[in-house]
């Protein structure tokens, strides 16, 4: 019985392991906090992406970013955020 499951393991293993690699450095990327021009306000503001975000619409072929926080929250919450624009290539 255990080779059922040693079996089993090695197909786990062989399937997450690539994908894990293919989408690792889309996390780690998103994940930094990173220094972005507001459009709103015409500063600079420290922008926090979701990297679980940005891996499933990576995994999508999608490159659609969300922001998880932002230093102008939460009197800026409504904002269009247009400096996602800016940011895409280099997320």
């Amino acid at each position: 019985m255990w080779a059922v499951y040693v079996f089993i393991a090695y197909w786990i293993l062989a399937i997450t392991g690539p994908t894990v690699w293919a989408l690792w450095p889309t996390w780690r990327r998103a994940r930094m906090a990173r220094q972005v021009n507001c459009p709103a306000s015409d500063s600079a503001t420290l922008v926090t992406l979701d990297p679980w975000y940005a891996v499933r619409m990576h995994a999508l072929g999608n490159s659609e970013l969300r922001v998880k926080n932002c230093a102008r929250w939460p009197q800026g919450r409504d904002c269009g955020r247009e400096c996602l624009g800016k940011m895409g290539a280099s997320a």
